[in-house]
């Protein structure tokens, strides 16, 4: 049964989901769209013509449109706001990740949740990857023995750190959130779920190291636009050029992606701001170790200094190990005095959005589940806040110097 959905906030996620329910319209009716940005707006009205555009939300609950869920695609600090308004109209949710930038307005939603008897689905993409979904698969099949310890990196890439959290919406913690909750709740969930049991503390340490004004080349200028090293890896000029980072020009334009138009609405922009000369403070580097509750552990690395985007992930059972890359969709079992079992993963199935296939197997997954049908990877908000709480008490171990932090629930 085809299910109705609204896109509130139509940026980089927002238009994921809208462009799922265009593409599949058998499982998604797009009924309205949430969106106070002129450009996007217009974009809107081009794009998915026959669905009514608000600029307020307010306007958007008098009309009183009915749905099946909201998919709350705001920035980080106007979650609490918007989910909870929507789930007083009596709204389900597909909320992006954070749920919110903190405790408090974690908690808030959280209760609010349970006040009005509404489903809160947070958008942790990476628990509906197929890579993620078979090591997870293997894990409970008993194929690795009882896993022991988990260690897992995030390699954010030096483009998109100076894109996203130098340049971008997650550069600042109070104005987002810490990087991480911004860019690692994804992998706080990952290792909650491959772990299969509570966190009960963190240890953490970290900080921003290079992209401050003491590793500034010298007499550089504020914008690269206007900046005389034109070989610097970071110019915005050249990365937003590349083929595999232009599309990340749409935070700066809504123009066709040619040369001529991405240098033009570049230039004097918050995206053409030196790297070492911004107000960014979220964190370059960051370790975190954490202890389950059977005595388990886990490891996760968030770097910014690496050439490409990729996560990579070793687990150490008690009958063999496994190891893969996330980007590369590639397994390998490694049994204790036997053979290595290599596993090959298919995306290609996935054709609307990113994330190894994330986006569009989460996309099915949420209609399969509000038909009442099993979904995998599918958890409600009582098990998606695991990952923020520890989050949050890794940030609060690495201000205090990596003290150990308990997560209280």
């Amino acid at each position: 049964m085809t299910k109705k959905i609204v896109v509130f906030g139509l940026g980089a996620r927002g238009l994921i989901y809208a462009q799922f329910a265009k593409q599949y319209p058998e499982k998604f009716e797009l009924v309205a769209i949430i969106e106070n940005n002129e450009s996007r707006i217009e974009m809107a009205k081009a794009e998915f013509s026959n669905v009514p555009v608000f600029s307020d939300y307010k306007d958007f609950l008098k009309e009183k449109i009915a749905a099946d869920i909201v998919a709350v695609a705001t920035q980080d600090n106007q979650h609490k706001e918007h989910a909870i308004a929507m789930m007083a109209a009596g709204y389900d949710l597909l909320l992006e990740k954070p749920i919110a930038n903190n405790v408090e307005d974690c908690y808030a939603i959280y209760q609010a949740s349970k006040e009005y008897a509404r489903k809160v689905i947070v958008c942790h993409v990476l628990r509906y990857t197929p890579f993620y979904s078979t090591v997870k698969r293997i894990i409970d099949s008993g194929k690795l023995g009882e896993v022991i310890t988990i260690h897992a990196s995030e390699n954010v890439g030096y483009y998109h750190q100076a894109h996203s959290f130098i340049r971008g919406p997650w550069r600042n913690k109070a104005e987002s959130s810490p990087m991480i909750l911004a860019k690692c709740c994804h992998d706080m969930d990952i290792l909650r779920y491959l772990m299969g049991e509570e966190c009960l503390s963190v240890n953490s340490y970290g900080g921003l190291y290079y992209f401050n004004e003491a590793h500034a080349p010298k007499d550089c200028a504020q914008y690269c636009s206007e900046c005389k090293y034109e070989d610097c890896i970071y110019k915005a000029q050249t990365l937003y050029l590349q083929e595999h980072i232009r599309s990340f020009a749409r935070y700066f334009t809504t123009r066709e992606l040619t040369d001529e138009n991405v240098l033009e609405d570049l230039r004097g922009t918050q995206y053409d701001k030196c790297v070492f000369k911004n107000d960014n403070d979220v964190v370059d580097h960051q370790v975190t170790i954490m202890q389950f509750a059977k005595g388990k552990t886990a490891c996760h690395t968030m770097t910014a200094f690496s050439q490409e985007i990729y996560r990579d992930l070793k687990i150490h059972g008690t009958k063999a190990e496994l190891v893969g890359v996330v980007e590369k969709n590639s397994i390998e079992i490694r049994y204790f005095g036997g053979e290595t079992e290599k596993i090959t993963i298919d995306v290609s199935e996935a054709n609307v959005g990113g994330h190894m296939g994330g986006d569009y197997f989460m996309m099915n997954s949420l209609y399969k589940d509000l038909n009442g049908e099993k979904a995998e990877g599918v958890t409600y908000l009582d098990v998606s806040i695991d990952s923020h709480l520890m989050s949050f008490a890794a940030e609060e171990s690495r201000l205090g110097k990596g003290k150990t932090c308990a997560i209280e629930k």
